[in-house]
């Protein structure tokens, strides 16, 4: 009997990040991970890398960061996943804005990554909806994960893999028991790991799927990577009965069966949240005021953004600047940090919400600044929505 297991490690820091701590993640986290892979050629991960953090570590000198991954996933080493660039809360956006976060991730990972051609999705967050599945599906995905709590079958998959109902998408999830319990340091040996590896207890095969923040190991958890991750991918050189994976492998070695339609959820979400409807707490929260007017003023961008694109044809060079200038501030605005960091659940940081809303305000005002001379019937809508947007922003400021 043989368990599989897959690692899952999700790296991204926010487009807002000050270049110091993206310094001490790369140094504490990302340069020994990728040292370790190099050192153990057994040793394997499926790896989702944001594309706005590709962006950043080019941007700001750490190509050897880029360049150690490429090779690792030359080797076979690495599996990359799709996502969305900016690592929005997808099902909080409309279509048009996920297959667009998906294209611009695509499009910058393949720039910088030869071997990137990922046949699974890791939406950010895990943060999933009926309304994603098909625009995943259409931008050529085989599969897509996505937390534990999500599953709705009788049965937790383990020797087959799930598929989606409408779309045929194969669905995996994740251990969220195990992850958590690695990703909080409860788990940080050898002998424990393969022993909550081994809880079914049976003799036939089954998988397991771990999924984590990647600077979980160095920089949240200290010793991480030297006390558990070294350990443990040296010992899988010797061992038979747990075997390491990448999560389009376990995928290729179990059968597919059993539709399922998952709940909405995200890696975040708790029981009693989807008693409450409340299936992305850390992030549109209905009993949050500073959730729901954050979520309001993204709405209202968005709008923005996209009325100015109906005109764009008829704006000059200057204008068509200032409109590109707005479609990559709300792209960047997007990101779910703004609301993870208003949730008090228990994270708070007013800093980090003003810098996520400056995105957004450039994004309005861009917009706003971007429409022709003969875009009079709109400019009306503009009124009421900057008059929309005054309001929700003087209720985030009284709220912070």
């Amino acid at each position: 009997m043989t368990i599989h297991f897959a690692f899952l490690f999700h790296i991204y820091q926010p487009p807002t990040q000050i270049p110091p701590v993206l310094k001490q993640i790369v140094n504490e986290s990302y340069r020994p991970i990728l040292e370790t892979l190099n050192k153990y050629p057994s040793a394997k991960i499926t790896l989702n890398i944001n594309a706005t953090l590709t962006e950043q570590l080019n941007d700001y000198g750490f190509n050897d960061v880029i360049n150690s991954i490429g090779t690792l996933a030359n080797r076979g080493q690495i599996e990359f996943t799709g996502s969305g660039k900016f690592h929005p809360l997808l099902p909080l956006l409309p279509e048009p804005e996920v297959i667009r976060q998906i294209k611009l991730n695509n499009e910058t990972n393949k720039r910088f990554f030869g071997a990137y051609a990922p046949r699974g999705f890791f939406p950010p967050e895990m943060a999933v909806s009926e309304e994603i599945y098909d625009p995943i599906r259409k931008m050529g995905f085989d599969w897509v994960i996505m937390s534990g709590i999500a599953n709705t079958l009788p049965v937790f998959p383990t020797d087959f893999i799930s598929f989606h109902s409408n779309t045929s998408l194969k669905l995996v999830f994740r251990d969220d028991l195990i992850s958590n319990d690695v990703g909080f340091n409860k788990i940080n040996t050898i002998d424990h790991f393969v022993n909550r590896l081994n809880y079914r207890n049976i003799k036939k095969d089954y998988y397991v799927i771990l999924a984590m923040d990647g600077e979980t190991f160095g920089h949240h958890v200290k010793n991480g990577i030297n006390k558990f991750l070294k350990p443990l991918f040296q010992s899988l050189e010797y061992r038979n009965d747990i075997s390491m994976c990448t999560i389009s492998e376990i995928i290729d070695k179990y059968p597919k069966k059993e539709p399922q339609v998952p709940k909405a959820s995200s890696w975040s979400t708790m029981s009693f949240d989807l008693t409450q409807d409340n299936p992305f707490p850390l992030w549109l929260d209905k009993r949050n005021e500073l959730h729901i007017e954050l979520y309001r003023l993204i709405m209202f961008a968005t709008t923005a953004v996209h009325l100015a694109a109906k005109y764009e044809n008829s704006m000059d060079n200057e204008k068509k600047d200032i409109y590109r200038n707005a479609r990559n501030f709300l792209d960047r605005g997007l990101h779910s940090c703004t609301q993870w960091w208003g949730s008090k659940r228990p994270w708070y940081s007013p800093d980090m919400i003003l810098r996520g809303i400056n995105e957004i305000l450039l994004a309005l005002i861009n917009a706003k600044r971007s429409l022709p001379e003969n875009a009079e019937g709109v400019k009306e809508v503009f009124e009421s929505i900057m008059h929309g947007v005054l309001t929700s922003q003087n209720k985030i400021i009284n709220a912070l």
